[in-house]
C-alpha cells in the first residue's frame, strides 16, 4: 500500500515538462510546416533554398551547413517541435531529423522556434542496437554566417 501511495504521489507531482514528447510536424508540397500553433505561423521550409521561416523571422542556412541537408533518393526529413514546456528548461524548439537509409548515420539540427538561433547539431550514428549522438562542432565562421542569415521580416 505504501508503494502504491508513493507511485500515485509521484504521478501527481510530476510536471508535464518532464514527460512531454515532441510534436511531429509535416511539410506540405508548398513547403508549409503543418502542426505548429498559430503563434509560430506562417512557417515554411524550402529544402532547395535551405530557408526556414517561422512567423516574422527567416534564416538562410549558410553553405557550410549544406552537407547536413544533402539530398539523395534515400534522404528522409522528419520535423518535430516542442513549445509547451517551461522555457527555463529549454527554449521552444524545432528539430530537423535528417537521415539517409543507405548509411548508418544522420543529423539532428535543433533551432530555437522564437529566435531561429541554432541550439545545436548532433550526428546520430547507429551501430547494431546502439545509437551514439556526438555533438557537431561548427567552425566559428560557419556559426557567424548562420547568425548573419537570420532576418526579421516586415
Amino acid at each position: 500500500m505504501k508503494t502504491f501511495f508513493i507511485l500515485i504521489s509521484f504521478l501527481f507531482l510530476t510536471s508535464a515538462d518532464v514527460i512531454h514528447q515532441d510534436t511531429r510536424l509535416q511539410i506540405d508540397s508548398n513547403g508549409n510546416i503543418i502542426g505548429l500553433p498559430k503563434q509560430f505561423n506562417p512557417a515554411k521550409f524550402d529544402w532547395n533554398k535551405k530557408t526556414l521561416r517561422i512567423k516574422n523571422r527567416e534564416v538562410i542556412f549558410p553553405k557550410c551547413m549544406n552537407y547536413y541537408f544533402a539530398q539523395n533518393k534515400n534522404t528522409k526529413l522528419n520535423l518535430s517541435a516542442s513549445w509547451y514546456h517551461s522555457k527555463d528548461i529549454m527554449p521552444y524548439y524545432l528539430n530537423f531529423d535528417i537521415s539517409d537509409g543507405s548509411v548508418n548515420y544522420g543529423y539532428t539540427i535543433l533551432i530555437d522556434l522564437e529566435t531561429l538561433e541554432l541550439i545545436d547539431i548532433n550526428k546520430s550514428i547507429t551501430k547494431g542496437n546502439t545509437t551514439y549522438n556526438p555533438k557537431v562542432e561548427l567552425e566559428k565562421k560557419c556559426l557567424t554566417d548562420y547568425k548573419k542569415g537570420i532576418k526579421i521580416l516586415d
